[in-house]
């Protein structure tokens, strides 16, 4: 794994702040946030908690190899990028930022983030001090920063995503694993999850590799089907971001073992 990085039945159960998913896929629509923070054990279950940050429906799998590809841009006060592209999470990182589509507005600042469909024209704007955030695309591997885009960092760009469904919820998450024996349970989810490492470091487990220690900017990412636990035998929390294709029939994240 390169490492340069709905409404779900069971995850609507767990994600109760999740909000409404009306909505999408128009020049008129707005952009959509998901939920504050849902303290509870959380959709991957364990002691593990879950913030939903954003969320989408994918109608129609583009063609092509798919990736999960993220750059970070910073916007200096009044400045304004416009622009479309493939289906993104906006995710702003530092300062506040305001991401505009046809006659919505988000307002997002320092860990909260908004879906924006394929296609649909959208700008992002400072507020009154500087503005980080990144654009995380469902795009081609390797495919160059979004347009407007000046001196952008890769973030990460993750391998090709297998087995995406169609339709799919596009679901992105924030997880944080308690310290000192904190875990998922043992799971798997009806498409392809990938996952890269905010803070912390965790021992990753899943069918295909075994066990790898991440840190930060560490990534993995699985197919669907597959068994993943995620533990934390450390004395300090660990936090990753969770990118999901799912099969909004299917249950979100039923238990397994290796």
């Amino acid at each position: 794994m390169r490492a340069t990085v709905a409404v779900l039945m069971a995850l609507s159960a767990s994600l109760a702040a999740c909000g409404d998913d009306s909505g999408g896929g128009r020049d008129g629509d707005p952009p959509r946030t998901a939920a504050q923070s849902d303290h509870r054990a959380g959709a991957l279950g364990g002691s593990a908690r879950t913030r939903a940050l954003a969320r989408t429906r994918l109608t129609e799998r583009p063609p092509g190899e798919l990736a999960w590809v993220a750059d970070e841009a910073r916007l200096p006060p009044g400045r304004t990028i416009a622009h479309r592209h493939e289906l993104s999470f906006v995710y702003a990182r530092r300062g506040p930022h305001s991401l505009r589509s046809g006659g919505g507005e988000a307002s997002l600042r320092d860990g909260a983030a908004a879906a924006v469909e394929a296609n649909v024209r959208h700008r992002h704007e400072a507020g009154g001090e500087d503005s980080t955030f990144w654009e995380i695309r469902l795009a081609p591997p390797g495919s160059p920063p979004p347009p407007g885009f000046r001196a952008a960092r890769r973030v990460f760009d993750s391998e090709t995503l297998e087995g995406i469904p169609a339709p799919a919820d596009a679901a992105f998450i924030e997880v944080t694993v308690p310290p000192r024996g904190g875990r998922t349970t043992v799971h798997t989810h009806p498409g392809p999850e990938f996952i890269y490492q905010l803070s912390g470091r965790i021992d990753y487990q899943n069918a295909i590799i075994g066990t790898r220690r991440l840190g930060p900017g560490g990534a993995e990412g699985i197919p669907p089907g597959t068994a993943v636990q995620k533990r934390n035998p450390f004395a300090r929390p660990a936090t990753f971001l969770s990118l999901f294709l799912v099969d909004p029939d299917r249950p979100f994240a039923p238990k397994a073992r290796f």
